[in-house]
């Protein structure tokens, strides 16, 4: 797999430990080997291979997986879509049609592909190693055990693993966020369950208006009365996964469910026979539903515990809407942050400044992203009234073609998503300040240091 990440060797290498190997855990394992650190990555699960459906790779994180493994990797089992219709789950109606067009994707540097979960996870798990990450399946954490110089973690095993620094990466019921924040993790449920399942394309095509839906270079959003679905194409359209949110109530979710997509479950069980005979013969063709639930919880405004040495990623961070576009992405670009922020390492005093930067450039840009993800769902979902007859109104008549006027809108409304760079926002910082304190011939040390964050002032001064 030919890389293009060229990442700078930081001149002082780190022990980390990661704790979580999913996607977001095994991206910054290799953005770190990448940058010259040793990192041990410990995964609860036996191994790779969890049940998982698709996933929509939006022009932020596709970038940085083709920067990571080449365009070629990507293709040979990635589906590029070019629009995104609308349809109406109940009617089955084709209200409109959003185009991803080519010249506006060009200028956000990635392209809107749809791949398989696993197959994601299998490409990193793949460059992590490559890069000589140490990743430990079946390596259950039972403890963290904060400390100023050396935290560490117990295993089930009754391994103690200590590290320079620990990353907390392990998903939205994350142990580490609860060392981070200093309180349990009490999570209410939104009433919402959501089931992820894939189809083979070779039962599609055996029913005509199913065959269309898998050829499309499309990924449908299919709008309906508190209930939703997400399907597009994966493995080079030999398989059509299926991203379903369902109101508890129709969908058999036992009361104390929480979120856990190992949770597989019969078809039968969800309650479909009010939606669009197109859509129904479509559910009845998947073999099984992986189950999570969607859960709300207070927004995390720290990311760092007080010892200065354990951080958050990804959802262990800011806990993600499951099935939605967006999480998966955020968790690579908080990678790619916080390990180009580390390849710029020479000195200890470095790491909370380092720590604190990531977490300022992180909230400030998951937050935003998260509050559009929550309102297109919403958007799906709208009861009957005058706010979804507007809705569909406005589906209804949007244009297949853009005259420069509304081209110019529609790009300045994805720029905010899709051309986001995370090299260049974390660059950014170490040019305009960062390096300001390291530089050659700099009269000040940065141990005698005050950086200013949005959320706290940081004062290095370790003469004392």
């Amino acid at each position: 797999m030919p890389s293009e990440n060229k990442s700078t060797k930081a001149a002082l290498p780190l022990e980390f430990v990661v704790v979580g190997g999913g996607l977001g855990g095994l991206s910054v394992a290799y953005m770190l080997c990448t940058a010259g650190h040793k990192v041990r990555v410990l995964e609860r699960l036996p191994g790779l291979g969890a049940p998982a459906a698709g996933l929509r790779v939006p022009p932020n994180m596709s970038k940085i997986l083709k920067r990571w493994a080449g365009g070629e990797e990507l293709r040979k089992t990635g589906v590029r879509t070019l629009a995104s219709p609308w349809w109406d789950l109940h009617t089955g109606e084709r209200l409109g049609v959003a185009q991803w067009r080519l010249d506006v994707m060009s200028e956000t540097g990635g392209d809107f592909i749809t791949m398989a979960h696993e197959d994601v996870h299998r490409l990193i798990h793949r460059l992590a190693m490559d890069a000589g990450a140490h990743v430990q399946f079946d390596a259950t954490v039972e403890e963290i055990i904060p400390g100023t110089s050396r935290p560490s973690v117990r295993l089930a095993s009754g391994e103690i693993v200590s590290a320079d620094i620990i990353i907390g990466a392990d998903g939205p019921r994350s142990m580490v966020r609860e060392i981070v924040l200093g309180e349990k993790d009490e999570p209410q449920p939104t009433g919402i369950t959501v089931f992820g399942a894939v189809v083979p394309a070779s039962e599609m095509e055996k029913d005509a208006e199913l065959e269309r839906l898998v050829k499309a270079e499309e990924w449908p959003l299919i709008m309906g009365t508190g209930r939703s679905i997400c399907a597009h194409p994966i493995r080079s359209r030999s398989e059509y996964s299926l991203m379903l949110h369902w109101p508890d109530e129709d969908s058999g979710t036992p009361e104390d469910a929480r979120e856990s997509w190992l949770d597989v479950v019969r078809t039968d069980i969800l309650k479909y026979d009010n939606i669009a005979p197109l859509f129904q013969r479509l559910v009845k063709m998947t073999p099984c539903l992986y189950r999570t639930r969607d859960m709300i919880r207070d927004d995390v405004d720290y990311w760092i515990h007080v010892c200065g040495r354990i951080v958050l990623l990804g959802e262990a961070a800011h806990p993600w809407m499951p099935g939605t576009t967006h999480g998966p992405a955020m968790a690579l670009e908080d990678a790619v942050v916080l390990g180009t922020l580390f390849s710029h390492l020479s000195s200890m005093d470095q790491v909370p400044t380092f720590l604190y930067a990531y977490e300022e450039i992180r909230i400030a840009r998951t937050t935003k992203v998260r509050e559009r993800d929550v309102s297109n769902a919403v958007f799906l979902r709208l009861p009957p009234g005058p706010e979804r007859e507007e809705r569909n109104d406005s589906v209804r008549h949007a244009r297949d073609e853009w005259d420069n006027g509304s081209l110019k809108t529609e790009f300045e409304g994805l720029a905010m998503l899709f051309a986001y760079d995370a090299y260049d926002a974390a660059e950014e910082w170490w040019i305009s300040w960062g390096r300001y304190d390291t530089s050659e011939g700099s009269n000040r040390r940065l141990s005698d240091a005050t950086f200013e964050f949005a959320s706290r002032t940081v004062h290095l001064d370790r003469r004392h």
